[in-house]
């Protein structure tokens, strides 16, 4: 308890400061391994894909420390498109979807793209 009480009077101090060269020692603090997951985010940003057609996004977790810096892929809404394990997603009917991310080993770690599906030409 005294260890995250000191933690928050770090934080706060720092924040205070406008986190000059000190957010290093937060970090050190709340992650002290380095092997949390911090962060999760996914390119591209935003993709066109045509109906039928594909498109590969990626994941990126860190810090690269991790040791499972796995991710799960969803798309919304379901109909649009489909998106496999890997990130590769299928169009299935024109609209737009929102892809996202979701660390494995921390779940409340997200990150969102968005997929515009065309109809084929």
């Amino acid at each position: 308890m005294r260890k995250l009480r000191l933690a928050f009077v770090l934080i706060a101090a720092v924040a205070a400061s406008g986190c000059p060269n000190g957010c290093d020692q937060i970090s050190k603090i709340l992650n002290p391994t380095g092997t949390s997951v911090q962060s999760v985010t996914v390119s591209p940003l935003s993709a066109q894909v045509t109906v039928g057609g594909s498109v590969q996004f990626t994941a990126t977790v860190l810090p690269t420390g991790v040791s499972d810096r796995s991710v799960t892929w969803a798309v919304s809404p379901t109909g649009l498109a489909t998106i496999d394990n890997n990130g590769v997603l299928t169009g299935v009917s024109a609209g737009e979807a929102v892809v996202t991310a979701t660390t494995v080993a921390s779940p409340v770690h997200t990150a969102q793209a968005i997929a515009t599906v065309v109809a084929a030409r």
